[in-house]
């Protein structure tokens, strides 16, 4: 992580418990058949709650006569005249004067990624949860929460003291976060954001202590609530909440053209898990090498910064877009990061992927197996093609797709920033 610009970083002390649910899954994964049926189960389970869910909210939407119309300049409209009614009136800045309070959880990808991106643009404190958190049981979870809450809240009426906070932006559903700690944030004069991943099937998700673990439960209380679904949007609406499409994005310091051989045809970067699984195994049984990294593949884990060495040494970058183990799909890190990386995509058929690349041309795109198959073959028989898509791929990349314009558009919907002329 980049220390340049962040001024304040804090990660809370070590917290008690571990979850048993890696060693089970573990174990399950050296019983494949056993592993293949529950993933089938899952995926059911999984869909099933997405379309009953989304078929809810929208009658819901209905029921309350909100209109099916909604995009950036809504959000800044009902944005503004939520601020106006605390007193707050968001300035345009100039570049370094900003002060945003970034929290996450105790993952990489977006320290990597969102705090660098932030700190182009103003000085940012960073509050990390410890690590461990990801391991706790739910119990165990519960034990430590609160006191977890009251130091995030210390700590960014810290920073306030430090120099005035103008942004809390956070990685927080409502399993990190309780509402009326960011209700407590909203009061201390600063706006208040959080981006939420998978809200198509993790909107709700079960109770714990009192509250939902998704986004639902904190979604009136944030401001501003940052969503990669299209799908989403009605439910923060319902909510109470605002809501704000906001893509997932990749960074050009990380992501960028390595000088390295290509070794693999095809390869994969991700956990063994659902339609992953069944696809690489359909093709391999008919003669495609697939080099496939990730936990739950022989080769074991692979460290973040490792990706983009295996996007850049590989004639075709294999994405699966679902969202769990369901058949419905969301967006996913490897999108962007390939194509910034200079990679060719070969990505399931997610039909939001049309609003950020050019499918057939700079990424391309499979429906089922018979077509991931007809894809790589007809893919790896044409390296002028692939070698177009390529640079087209990149060059969108960065023109469009990159964390720095990402924040750049969110500063733009607050007020932060002026708009575009």
């Amino acid at each position: 992580m980049r220390k340049a610009n962040i001024a304040g970083e804090a990660r809370p002390g070590p917290v008690p418990g571990t979850s048993l649910a890696r060693a089970f899954k573990s174990a399950c994964k050296r019983v494949p058949v056993i592993y293949r049926a529950h993933g089938k189960y899952l995926g059911w389970r999984q869909s099933r709650r997405i379309e009953r869910e989304q078929a809810e909210y929208e009658a819901r939407a209905r029921e309350l006569g909100l209109s099916p119309d909604w995009d950036s300049r809504e959000a800044a409209r009902r944005l503004r005249l939520r601020l106006e009614a605390r007193g707050l009136s968001p300035q345009p800045r100039a570049p370094g004067e900003l002060h945003v309070v970034y929290a996450s959880r105790a993952g990489q990808w977006d320290v990597y990624n969102i705090a660098p991106a932030l700190a182009k643009f103003g000085q940012v404190s960073h509050f990390l949860l410890p690590e461990g958190v990801r391991e706790l049981t739910p119990q165990a979870w519960l034990q430590v929460r609160d006191r977890l809450n009251d130091d995030f809240s210390a700590f960014v009426a810290q920073a306030q003291r430090r120099q005035p906070v103008d942004l809390v932006l956070t990685y927080y559903s409502g399993h990190q976060v309780g509402p009326e700690i960011i209700q407590k944030i909203n009061a201390m004069g600063m706006v208040s954001a959080a981006f939420h991943l998978d809200d198509r099937l993790l909107f709700r998700g079960e109770l714990l202590g009192g509250r939902f673990r998704g986004p639902a439960a904190v979604a009136r209380a944030y401001d501003l609530n940052l969503t990669q679904a299209p799908e989403s949007l009605v439910k923060y609406r319902v909510e109470g909440g605002i809501p704000l499409l906001w893509p997932l994005a990749a960074n050009p310091e990380l992501c960028y053209p390595r000088e390295t051989p290509c070794r693999y045809d095809v390869s994969f970067v991700g956990t063994a898990y659902g339609n992953r699984i069944s696809t690489i195994d359909y093709l391999r049984r008919r003669g495609v090498e697939v080099a496939a990294f990730g936990l739950g593949w022989p080769g074991g884990y692979l460290p973040p910064d490792k990706f983009q060495e295996i996007y850049c040494a590989s004639r075709i970058n294999l994405n699966f877009d679902e969202i769990g183990y369901s058949r419905y799909q969301c967006g996913k890190l490897r999108d962007f990061e390939v194509p910034m990386c200079g990679g060719l995509m070969l990505s399931t058929h997610n039909p939001h992927l049309k609003n950020y690349f050019e499918l057939d041309a700079e990424i391309f795109t499979f429906r089922n197996p018979r077509e991931c198959l007809a894809q790589i073959k007809g893919l790896l028989a044409d390296e002028p093609r692939c070698a177009r898509a390529r640079r087209q791929a990149r060059a969108r990349a960065l023109k469009d797709h990159t964390w720095e314009a990402r924040v750049k558009d969110l500063l733009q919907v607050i007020g932060f920033m002026a708009p575009p002329a």
